[in-house]
C-alpha cells in the first residue's frame, strides 16, 4: 500500500469512528487546541494515575485530518507514562516539520500516514494540532494554538508540572 493509500485508508477510519471521542467526566487535565486558520477547535481531557495517562478523552469541531490525528493520539498515549507521552508528542511534531528524509517513526504507528502533508503548511497545523495541545497540556497550559507555535511551546510562559492549570 502506498503512502498515499495508507493516509486515505486511515484518515477515513478514524473520521468515520475516532476512537477515545467524548470528555472525561472528571479529568485532571484538561486542555483546548485551536487552529483559527482551518477552524479547528478541540479539548483533550487526561486522568493521571501515578504519572501514567490512565485516561484519555477529547471532543472536537474539526476537519478529518484533525479527527484522525486526534484520535491516533490517544491510541499511541494512553498508558503510557506522562514523560513517554511528552516524547511521542515531540516525535510526533518532529515527523511532520523537521523530517527532511521523510522517513516514518515506528513509536508513532498510524501517524506516520501523515508524511504526506509535509509541504502543505496549513495541513501540518492541522495534523499537528492534536499533538500541541498534549505538549501545552503536560507543560501546565489551559489553551494552545498551532497559529502561534505548531510545537505547543509558549516562550514567555515556563513549563509548569502537568495537572497545574494555568490560563
Amino acid at each position: 500500500m502506498s503512502l498515499t493509500d495508507a493516509y486515505r485508508t486511515v484518515v477515513l477510519e478514524h473520521n468515520r469512528a475516532p476512537h477515545r471521542r467524548g470528555r472525561l467526566a472528571a479529568p485532571d487535565i484538561s486542555a483546548e487546541g485551536v487552529n483559527k486558520l482551518c477552524g479547528d477547535h478541540l479539548t483533550l481531557d487526561l486522568r493521571i494515575v501515578d504519572e501514567r495517562i490512565a485516561g484519555y478523552g477529547f471532543d472536537a469541531e474539526a476537519s478529518a485530518l484533525t479527527l484522525a490525528a486526534t484520535s491516533i493520539m490517544g491510541d499511541l498515549i494512553e498508558g503510557r507514562t506522562v514523560a513517554e507521552a511528552g516524547e511521542l508528542a515531540g516525535a510526533a511534531l518532529d515527523l511532520v516539520t523537521r523530517n527532511p528524509e521523510r522517513s516514518a517513526d515506528p513509536r508513532l504507528g498510524d501517524f506516520n500516514c501523515f508524511l504526506g502533508v509535509l509541504g502543505y503548511p496549513n495541513r501540518v497545523k492541522t495534523v499537528t494540532l492534536p499533538w500541541a495541545t498534549l505538549a501545552g497540556a503536560l507543560a501546565g497550559r489551559l489553551r494552545t494554538s498551532t497559529d502561534i507555535d505548531v510545537r505547543g511551546a509558549d516562550p514567555a510562559r515556563p513549563p509548569q508540572q502537568p495537572g497545574v492549570q494555568h490560563e
